[in-house]
């Protein structure tokens, strides 16, 4: 019965591997009246084909075909033999027509395939759509003959630098946030950090963490770059200024209109070593500068009336604990005392509370381990301190209770927080006389498991001598082994998604396309976050060795994605793009494997 169910299986498995499919395949994007486009009939896994009929081509002027083309288009099953019947026609006017199926003989039994309905409009509908896409993706990246470049850029890029807040008290924290608005195909090197002088500073986030959204503002939308956030603390009374931030930029700008979203790199004084890089063809550059306007911040002395007299600067709302690592101990043992204050305010800021250390003791200079949450203003978390010290006389010791003094700016008051007295037990032995007491037996035992280790290593050692020598002698009887073949993943595998979507409607299969390219991409040169851009690829391409007559199409097949994404205007057909594209990334793929 088992022998029957796996024929049964494969017997399907081949029959469905051996189907036939019959389509009729035209562009999705509406024809415009008056130009041509293809009409194609495709055969897979047609073994014979005879007595082909194309329809009649109602409402069409027949311009040529058919072209018959032979190939093999690759599935999730291996490559399958493809024919293809290609017709051009032109569309005489507008309005939504039939194109019927052809007619033929395949594998001795006649076949039709599909009907497809062609949507012709106008060409000045069509103009009206380009214009609209092309608007929709960014009309900004096209310089106008009658535009100001440089009052382009100023509408378009800026950077802004927003606070929280412009009046504080001492240790009350100023959230201040540096963003890149971006509309622009730019690079951006930031050239001067701002000065915070009067101020502690603590960074939440930096050009490194690559936050990148998009933005509304004035009914434009915007790439928005966080360069830096920061918490500022004030350290003292009086009216301070956050300098501004200076950013240097590269902006370019195409010289046709050209459907492409706009990328943005950002870095910190790295464009200087990029001077001769070239530009592409049919585009032009600009360099300009951009500042954040300087911010005054007035900072309040906090009240002197009801200061306590502890008070030392800790500004938010806290609690506070303490604890002992252990309490009991012997003379001269060193015990540890740990103070934690936690909630939210300037920790950064925090001196260590001041102990009453009992008499018969000797405190040693203390240690401190910060626990914040980074992404919340005021910082949010703990600050422990740790307290060494040795009890020099037995005894029973009382650590008194430690008081700690805040200014709650909630409330505009001054709290005092108190901790519990501790009690900790000192004997009479000598911490060194237990401790010499364990180390003979520690050393003992040591010793005890050092031989038993010993003998196991040299049994091991033997044995591992006695199977290299007899593997070794077998190796020589051997014939040479063949060389080693490195697999790779193949293009065409990598590509199976693309070509399932090349039938599917809208923009799946361009977006499948751009995702394959660069996943492919960001392995092979280690791309990640913002990087993955086309002129981060491009000099990394370049980096690597490879040549313009590589990059520059490979580039283009990238934006030739992003049209088809974007717009609906692409005139490149599906098979050709994927063709291009497998030839490009075997050509990379090759090339790479050679230099490694």
């Amino acid at each position: 019965m088992r022998y029957v169910l796996i024929l049964f299986f494969c017997a399907n498995v081949g029959s469905s591997k051996a189907q036939v499919f019959f389509k009729t395949i035209i562009r999705q994007r509406p024809v415009v009246s008056g130009e041509s486009f293809q009409v194609q009939y495709v055969l897979q896994e047609a073994d014979k084909v005879g007595n082909f009929k194309a329809p009649a081509f109602t409402h069409f002027r027949f311009v040529s075909g058919p072209n018959q083309y032979s190939g093999s288009a690759t599935t999730m099953h291996g490559a399958k033999p493809v024919k293809n019947f290609v017709y051009t026609l032109e569309a005489l006017k507008p309005g939504r027509f039939i194109i019927p199926g052809a007619i033929a003989m395949v594998n001795g039994k006649m076949m039709t395939s599909n009907d497809v309905v062609a949507e012709v409009i106008s060409k000045e509908k069509a103009a009206n759509l380009y214009n609209k896409n092309i608007s929709a993706v960014n009309s900004d990246y096209f310089l106008k003959s009658d535009e100001d470049p440089y009052e382009k850029i100023r509408q378009n890029l800026f950077v802004k630098v927003l606070v929280d807040k412009k009046n504080c008290f001492v240790g009350e924290p100023v959230l201040a946030t540096f963003k890149l608005y971006s509309r622009l195909e730019s690079k951006s090197d930031i050239v001067k950090n701002p000065g915070f002088y009067g101020f502690t500073v603590f960074d939440m986030v930096n050009l490194a963490d690559k936050q990148v959204v998009t933005e509304k503002m004035n009914g434009k939308t915007y790439d928005v770059h966080t360069i830096r956030k920061v918490q500022l603390y004030p350290l003292q009374a009086g009216i301070f200024t956050i300098d501004a931030m200076e950013v240097k930029n590269k902006v370019e700008f195409s010289k046709s209109a050209v459907n492409r979203k706009t990328e943005q790199e950002v870095v910190e004084g790295v464009l200087g070593n990029n001077d001769k890089e070239t530009m592409e063809e049919g585009t032009d550059v600009f360099e300009t500068s951009i500042s954040t306007v300087p911010i005054a911040i007035n900072v309040n002395p906090v009240p002197v009336k009801n200061q306590p007299p502890d008070y030392n600067g800790a500004t938010g709302r806290f609690t506070i604990a303490a604890s002992l690592a252990k309490n009991n101990l012997s003379k001269n043992e060193e015990g540890l005392l740990e103070i934690t204050i936690s909630g939210k305010g300037n920790f950064i800021q925090l001196s260590a509370p001041s102990i009453q250390w009992p008499a018969g003791t000797e405190p040693l200079e203390p240690g401190v381990k910060d626990n914040f949450d980074k992404t919340t203003s005021p910082l949010t978390g703990s600050r422990t301190f740790y307290y060494p010290f040795v009890c020099t006389v037995a005894g029973t010791y009382q650590i008194p209770q430690v008081n700690f003094s805040f200014f709650d700016t909630d409330s505009n008051k001054f709290k005092t927080i108190i901790t519990k007295n501790i009690d900790v037990l000192v004997i009479n032995e000598e911490k060194k006389q237990l401790v010499a007491a364990e180390q003979k037996i520690s050393i003992a035992e040591k010793s005890e498991n050092a031989a038993r280790k010993a003998g196991i290593i040299v049994v091991l050692l033997v044995l591992v001598i006695l199977l290299y020598w007899i593997f070794r002698k077998k190796e020589t009887e051997k014939p040479a082994p063949a060389p080693a073949i490195t697999v790779r993943p193949s293009i065409e595998n990598l590509l199976e998604p693309a070509y399932a979507a090349i039938s599917s409607e809208g923009n799946q299969f361009y977006s499948t396309l751009r995702s394959i390219i660069w996943k492919y991409v960001a392995g092979q040169f280690f791309l990640s976050g913002s990087e993955m851009n086309k002129h981060t690829l491009r000099t990394k391409m370049k980096e690597a060795g490879l040549l313009p007559s590589t990059t520059n199409p490979f580039i283009l097949l990238l934006e030739q994605c992003e049209t088809g994404i974007f717009t609906d205007v692409l005139e490149n057909n599906k098979e050709i793009l994927l063709q291009q594209a497998e030839k490009l990334l075997k050509e990379i793929d090759s090339y790479l494997f050679q230099q490694a």
